[in-house]
């Protein structure tokens, strides 16, 4: 019987090490923690096979089934937040580039800083990017910006000519997961659905819009927007997500990580 237990919880340990080491190395890591820490992961698992072939060997280690039931629970965890990974808020559309890897060369695509409408260059930013621009001054009325982001619809905003694009900031996992939005002026916030992934394109403007109100995402355990600026909208329009739906990576100055 000691030896099946031993048996037992060096194959969960080095099962759960193993999960740990190849989700690391996964293109879907970055949907469960912020693709920064997948070397802390990858190692953390590498050491958790080392322990478990050493537990199997270490025959005077008296076994707790307390601990056997943790390590599985664990495992249960994992394997149906993997199974159920499309459950995370994520728009329809999928990113059009693999997650974080042990490499740390995140995000892979290069994508163009500026795009053209009309003649005029837009510069291309996330939205927590234009609300640090706003305190620390490199974000201005009159500047031209292109965003991308998950519509936000709500009645007070409807009755203003408004609908808010926003995103997830991702600080460490979804855990602490923070709602940044931009609200922008469009001609008619009925012609976008709630949810739906759009790329905006526009001026910014000086305006306080609905004091003391807030909007959200799903998922988002606080959510923050401009008290003082808006985007005045060129164009809105349904696009696929370019790069990642959720944003790991804020940039103080361009080339923005948009």
């Amino acid at each position: 019987m000691a030896v099946l237990i031993r048996f037992i919880e060096s194959f969960l340990l080095i099962f759960m090490g193993s999960f740990m080491a190849m989700l690391a190395r996964s293109p879907i890591y970055w949907q469960f923690i912020h693709p920064k820490y997948s070397w802390l992961t990858f190692v953390s698992g590498v050491i958790l096979i080392i322990v478990g072939f050493g537990c199997f060997f270490h025959t005077q280690r008296k076994r707790k089934v307390s601990e056997l039931l943790g390590v599985l629970s664990f495992l249960v965890l994992a394997g149906t937040a993997i199974t159920t990974s499309g459950s995370l808020g994520m728009p329809e559309t999928k990113p059009s580039m693999g997650g974080g890897g042990f490499t740390m060369e995140y995000p892979e695509e290069k994508i163009s800083p500026t795009m053209e409408i009309g003649g005029r260059e837009y510069t291309k930013i996330n939205v927590a990017e234009l609300l640090l621009g706003e305190s620390e001054g490199f974000v201005k009325p009159g500047n031209r910006f292109a965003i991308q982001g998950t519509v936000v619809r709500a009645p007070e905003l409807d009755r203003e000519g408004y609908i808010c694009v926003g995103r997830l900031l991702i600080t460490c996992c979804f855990a602490d997961s923070t709602a940044v939005l931009t609200p922008v002026k469009v001609d008619d916030p009925e012609r976008y659905q709630s949810g739906a992934w759009v790329r905006a394109v526009g001026t910014i403007e000086e305006k306080v819009l609905l004091p003391g109100m807030s909007f959200t995402l799903p998922g988002a355990l606080t959510a923050v927007r401009s008290d003082i600026y808006i985007m005045h909208a060129i164009e809105v329009e349904e696009v696929s997500v370019e790069g990642v739906p959720f944003i790991f990576d804020i940039q103080g100055q361009a080339p923005f990580s948009y």
